[in-house]
């Protein structure tokens, strides 16, 4: 296994590293990226910018929107939430590749005292509520999957910037998006710091694996800055209506 420390907080630099492995450098084992964000709404690749977002609250509130080449729906993060990549070839179905990455990621949660359980295609909740929803691209023969944990995300402001899409929630009996989800803090035995908390799912997610952590050479760090600027912080390409 190939470990990416990156202490960059822009979703746009790490979306460009994600980008990198699985279009570009292509490694033979899996690639795994732990990250964080300032307050960020990321938009799945084909969402209306317009529909998903409160653009006032967003612009108000120092928001960046940055879209994602994976499909789904929109989320909040920021410093309180957890991101986590696996970039891997792909030798059969999608599908298996989620049910590993969702699998090891509640195992590692469950590891740390965390009651995760998955719920539908992508989804994983604890008590009923959502803290963790994934996602997942290929390119060619390598796929990536990649998720977010609420740990301790601002809910407050994760209600107020993503629009409610009341057909989605009605079905469900969900009254809110604030209804749905939930941090995970509250269920660690320790009060641990979103720093803490990320190397210990590191450590349990890396348990009895050997891995390397990865150097950035000068290509590499052309080619992240190059997709860097002609996708992922492009504004024709995130704020598309």
């Amino acid at each position: 296994m190939i470990y990416i420390e990156c202490s960059s907080k822009d979703a746009a630099f790490h979306f460009s590293i994600e980008e990198l492995f699985a279009r570009y450098i292509r490694k033979d084992e899996p690639v795994l990226m732990l990250w964080q964000t300032e307050k960020t709404v990321m938009l799945g690749s084909n969402q209306a910018v317009e529909a998903e977002v409160d653009l006032t609250f967003a612009l108000e509130s120092s928001i960046q929107i940055v879209r994602r080449s994976s499909g789904g729906g929109a989320i909040y993060t920021d410093p309180g939430t957890v991101l986590y990549t696996v970039i891997q070839p792909l030798s059969g179905e999608t599908r298996d590749v989620r049910e590993e990455v969702a699998s090891s990621v509640i195992a590692a949660l469950h590891q740390i005292g965390v009651p995760a359980v998955r719920e539908g295609r992508n989804d994983i909740l604890v008590e009923g509520k959502k803290v963790s929803g994934f996602a997942q691209y290929t390119s060619g023969k390598h796929v990536c999957t990649h998720g977010s944990l609420l740990y301790d995300t601002d809910l407050d402001v994760l209600t107020s910037v993503l629009v409610a899409n009341e057909k989605k929630l009605r079905p469900k009996g969900i009254a809110s998006i604030r209804s749905r989800v939930i941090n995970i803090k509250p269920y660690m035995s320790q009060n641990l710091t979103v720093n803490e908390f990320i190397n210990e799912l590191k450590s349990t997610l890396t348990n009895g694996k050997d891995y390397t952590i990865y150097e950035f050479n000068t290509e590499d760090n052309e080619m992240i800055s190059r997709i860097y600027n002609e996708k992922y912080a492009n504004r024709e390409w995130n704020m598309r209506m």
